[in-house]
């Protein structure tokens, strides 16, 4: 048996693949060694719910792709957690931005892209990416992913800049008052917490003034990270993610207007995975 999983910070997609090819779908909270340690990743993969479905002593092999394992110290990090688990495993941690390629490109060479609570990019040659425009999380990027959507519209309602009829729709919605939203996305958690306000924007995403905010997140990842890849004009840009797959419409506008060529959007990128390691593995 085989375990693949897609993690962001916000939620993680889990693939139990058995000997006969047959695959069961599970869910945990995301887990990202930026933020949680080996015994946060221990004990939420021991929790009842997931070993009712997961028999972690017959796992033979775990695939993990996470957001925050861009390199070997939070691979490692994420890794010393899943052993603790998974103790007759052979694992391998990746970064989610490989996963994002795999998924959408395969064996094929293109840009890919990821849209979640966050943001990253890279140019992908079929096998590995071989080059990334550095993604610099929340406090610095994020372009274009639920963080950047939810920073634009709490400053627009904190600087008073929001319309009317969309500042009493916002105040509706949050009605814990401003003192309330700044202690909780300066806590614990910020990202998610800051991104969390994204599904406002989406909802009233045909509003002029949030339809304009959606396509300055987009504009700002295009230009940004996209266009700095060496012939992007002639390369697609393969996008998963939440954002990506909720407001693909938006991406496809704002693409054309910057010269770039969409190419496949898909919201989960868990079932392709499967797929790309179905093709690879032997079970």
């Amino acid at each position: 048996m085989i375990i693949i999983a897609d993690s962001g910070s916000t939620k993680a997609d889990w693939a139990l693949v058995n000997d006969k090819g047959e695959v069961t779908l599970t869910h945990t909270m995301g887990l990202n060694p930026y933020f949680h340690d080996a015994d946060k990743v221990f004990s939420e993969l021991t929790k009842k719910e997931f070993l009712n479905i997961v028999p972690v002593e017959k796992i033979t092999h775990v695939y993990f792709y996470g957001a925050g394992c861009p390199d070997d110290f939070y691979r490692n990090k994420m890794k010393a957690g899943l052993e603790k688990v998974f103790t007759n495993a052979k694992i391998e941690v990746h970064h989610d931005l490989l996963g994002a390629a795999r998924a959408t490109c395969g064996h094929n060479s293109g840009l890919s892209g990821i849209l979640g609570t966050g943001s990253n990019s890279c140019a992908y040659d079929g096998k590995n990416v071989i080059d990334n425009v550095p993604a610099l999380a929340h406090v610095l990027g994020d372009e274009g992913g639920g963080v950047h959507l939810g920073k634009l519209i709490l400053q627009a309602y904190f600087y008073r800049e929001l319309p009317l009829d969309l500042k009493l729709e916002f105040e509706k919605k949050y009605p814990e008052g401003p003192d309330a939203i700044i202690h909780r996305i300066y806590g614990e958690g910020q990202n998610v917490h800051i991104a969390s306000f994204a599904e406002f924007v989406i909802t009233h995403k045909t509003h002029p003034f949030t339809a304009e905010l959606i396509k300055k997140a987009f504009r700002d990842f295009a230009q940004r990270h996209l266009k700095k890849y060496q012939n992007w004009q002639n390369l697609e840009v393969n996008l998963v993610g939440s954002i990506a797959g909720l407001l693909s419409e938006e991406l496809s506008v704002v693409f054309k207007e910057e010269g770039l060529n969409l190419g496949r959007v898909i919201r989960k990128p868990i079932d392709e995975l499967v797929k790309y390691h179905l093709s690879e593995t032997r079970l």
